[in-house]
Order: structure tokens, then sequence, then C-alpha cells
């Protein structure tokens, strides 16, 4: 079936340029590609549907009939397919993206707010979560990956680095007291994140490299919850170093020691064009302000706020 309908299509586009030739040429396929298809439909239906020779054509009875039937294929393909391939624009009614969920105060977020309000058709569905999604099996159009990335079907284009401290508790300090180098803290209570191995590399100019290994006291599944526990004094972790407020009883660790930068990705289905909105949000995305300066929280969700409330039901939000 799919075969004749090709068939009919080079059928249609002969009888309307007239010619094998000019349908060779808009179709951008060989004359003799055309001549087979037509040879092809007419022993598909066993009946002939032109006479030609080496410098005219004519419909034959039966031709004209089928004629009608191809030129409707063509027609829809004209106004329906051929109409939406040849957009500069592709507009798209929903936008379903995955971010993790320590991102909802940064940058990025904010950013993908502006994209969305250029074009008031869009309906932005968010899943904010510090476990990776599935995302061809959950539908999305995007994902935001932390990490490094393996290797997947999936394509991928790193967008940012996030810098990462560790932190400790003005009680958990007064306890342990200040470490001199990462192999002190083998001893000091750690909070594990279930995503992420349990162990800590560290970087220093002179020194080298020092990989820490622990068995955490708690395990969590959110690195804002990880946060949280530190600022309780529960043990350390390694935030992002916008998530960290002067308002919480925590301090930096190790200054002189860097954790390597955690990589940003935007991750898509791998058939995804590669023109269109999703291309030119990762694009706007990837610019060098993503992360540079993180949003307070505060004036973030004042203005998401101010965007439901001029924008009403464009925007879902889940954890």
């Amino acid at each position: 079936m799919l075969k004749d309908i090709r068939y009919l299509l080079v059928f249609a586009k002969v009888v309307e340029s007239g010619s094998f030739r000019g349908a060779s040429s808009e179709l951008d396929i060989s004359i003799a590609s055309v001549s087979s298809y037509v040879a092809r439909l007419e022993e598909s239906l066993g009946v002939a549907l032109l006479y030609r020779n080496t410098r005219k054509l004519s419909l034959t009875e039966d031709g004209e009939k089928i004629y009608k039937t191809a030129q409707n294929i063509l027609d829809l393909y004209a106004d329906g397919l051929g109409e939406y391939k040849a957009r500069e624009e592709r507009s798209i009614s929903r936008l379903k993206i995955a971010i993790p969920a320590v991102l909802i105060h940064s940058r990025l977020l904010s950013k993908i707010v502006d994209f969305v309000r250029r074009d008031l058709g869009i309906h932005l569905q968010l899943q904010c979560s510090d476990q990776h999604e599935d995302i061809i099996g959950g539908g999305f159009d995007l994902a935001i990956r932390l990490g490094n990335m393996p290797d997947s079907n999936l394509k991928a284009r790193k967008i940012f680095e996030l810098e990462r401290v560790l932190i400790a508790s003005g009680d958990m300090l007064d306890r342990y007291g200040f470490p001199s180098h990462p192999r002190d803290l083998a001893v000091w209570p750690w909070i594990g994140l279930k995503m992420r191995p349990n162990h800590r590399r560290f970087l220093h100019r002179q020194q080298g490299e020092y990989e820490v290994s622990y068995a955490p006291v708690a395990t969590v599944d959110s690195v804002e919850a990880a946060y949280r526990l530190t600022s309780c004094g529960l043990g350390l972790s390694a935030p992002p170093r916008f998530l960290i407020s002067a308002q919480d009883d925590v301090q930096e660790l190790l200054p002189d020691w860097q954790l390597p930068n955690l990589p940003a990705y935007a991750v898509r289905p791998s058939n995804g064009v590669s023109e269109g909105p999703i291309q030119k949000l990762i694009d706007y995305l990837a610019d060098s302000d993503t992360q540079l300066a993180a949003c307070h929280p505060r004036d973030l969700t004042q203005k998401l706020a101010a965007e439901a409330v001029d924008c009403p039901g464009r925007f879902s939000i889940a954890r």
C-alpha cells in the first residue's frame, strides 16, 4: 500500500508537469525512476494509465480516473505536510522538560521561562527531580542531566558546568575542627546521594588529586535535601555553590582543594530535528550566563508567581 501511494504521487506529478522530465526535476529523482514508478503503478493496477512517446503523453480513460485519486493525495500533501515542512518556524503546543530539582533556584529555570514567554501558545510541563527521568518512556522533549553522560542513543550537548563546594555546619566544625587535607575527612560523617557514588575526588594545583571514600550516615535522593541535612549538622555534603545561603550555618572547607565541576547536558531523543523550537531552546540555554548568576530563591518565586498570573494554565510543575 505504501509503495502504491508513492507511485501515485509520482504519477500525479507527471500528469501535472506534463512530462517525465518535469516530474523528475520537481521531485529531484531520475527520469528513469519516474518512468519505473509509473510502470509499477500500471502493473499493480493492471491497466495502462498513460499513452506516451518520446515527445508527448496523454491519459487513458483509466488514467483520468486514477489521476483524480492521485491528485487528491498530492493536494493533501501540499496543503498539509508540504506546508508544515516549508515553515521556518514550527509551532508546538506543549513543551515537556525534565530538570534536576536542585536547578529550580538557578538561572537555568528563569531562562526556560523567558523562552516560553516568547510563544504564548506553548504550555510548559516541567518535571523537577534529581533522579534521572526516562526521556523516551516519559515523552520528554528535553531533559537536563548533571554528571558525565554514558554512551546512549540520546542526543546530548554540554551547556554549562556547575561549581561545587564542600561544606560543613558550624556545629560540626566545633566537634571536628577544620581539616587541612582531604584525608582528614575519612572519619567525618557524610550525607550520601542516591544517584552518586560514595566517594569524592579533590584536585589541588600543587598536590595533585586525592579521593575520599565514605560510608554515609544518611542517604537522600535530593541535592537540596543533602544541603539541608548538612546545615542541620548531620554530615558533610558538596552542593552547587549557588545553593549556599549566608543565612545558613554552613562554611566551605578546604578552599585550596577543588571538587571537579559537574557538567550539565541538554539531552533529547536522537530523532529530534536539528532545527526548530527545541534546538533553539538548547542554544539559548547554552549561553554563558546560564549558571553564572543564580537567582535568589525569593526573587525567582515571585517571578514565577507573576508569570502564572499573566499566563494562567501555561505552566505545570511536578516534583
